[in-house]
């Protein structure tokens, strides 16, 4: 059977975010995605997993202050220094909550800039990143998002996702599959799935359009969910989603993996 990881940056948002590892607990998630918990205590957050016996599965490196590094700086020429010390807070942050994984957001293109330059500069951090990843046991996720959502964003589609990482060459850098990003830029989904889930470390999803619960809108998320089952994946499927309403009425999507 899947197991789900719940976003909890998006979930259970009428409590305060230790609180709700504990709320995402109580309805079945075994895991949480803790996204950006650089304004939190990550001793009270430990704490939390702990006594809920849940994983922390997975958080974002930090966002910048700039239109360029607003989602992230790993691929933003002239940034390295910074990105260094943005990965180093994420890996700490990462070891202090038991999680292996941290998602490198690699920041926009601005108008009139060069991709391959961004390219070149995303490989080299991805490479020096890696290294450093391995020595703590964490692998290093990258995730194409969509241009509606994250306006001149990087990194776009699954085929430029899995080519960077096969040229990064680094065992624990893998692509983050995000299934509602991959709807709204691409399409194609069950054909995406067949093609790229077995080289992918992580897969998220929500509805389309509005990035709502998985039974709220085009998608047909029983069907593509049976599809990750049959391939095999045993990876965690993390609910990145904003609930259209109070979180726990809107799982009944979950109710047939044991959640709700």
């Amino acid at each position: 059977m899947l197991k789900f990881s719940s976003c909890i940056m998006m979930m259970f948002t009428d409590l305060p975010l230790p609180e709700r590892i504990t709320a995402a607990a109580d309805v079945g998630f075994t895991g949480v995605e803790i996204q950006r918990p650089y304004d939190q205590d990550l001793d009270e957050l430990a704490r939390r997993l702990e006594a809920a016996n849940v994983e922390c599965t997975l958080l974002n490196t930090p966002y910048g202050d700039t239109d360029a590094t607003k989602f992230g700086r790993a691929s933003i020429p002239g940034e390295e220094a910074a990105f260094a010390v943005d990965l180093k807070l994420a890996m700490d942050s990462a070891e202090a909550l038991g999680c292996s994984r941290v998602h490198v957001m690699s920041g926009t293109v601005p108008a009139g800039g060069n991709p391959a330059a961004h390219r070149q500069t995303l490989l080299s951090n991805l490479r020096a990143g890696a290294v450093a990843a391995s020595a703590r046991g964490m692998t290093l996720h990258i995730e194409p998002l969509n241009l509606t959502d994250n306006p001149g964003y990087f990194l776009i589609g699954q085929a430029m996702g899995h080519s960077i990482v096969e040229e990064a060459g680094m065992d624990n850098v893998k692509v983050q599959f995000d299934l509602y990003h991959a709807q709204m830029s691409e399409g194609f989904i069950a054909d995406k799935i067949e093609r790229y889930l077995a080289k992918s470390g992580y897969v998220q999803f929500a509805g389309v359009p509005g990035r709502h619960e998985p039974d709220d809108g085009e998608m047909n998320y029983e069907f593509l969910f049976a599809m990750l089952e049959d391939a095999g994946y045993d990876g965690w499927v993390g609910a990145e989603y904003k609930p259209r309403g109070d979180t726990v009425a809107g799982l009944g999507w979950a109710k047939a993996y044991g959640i709700g």
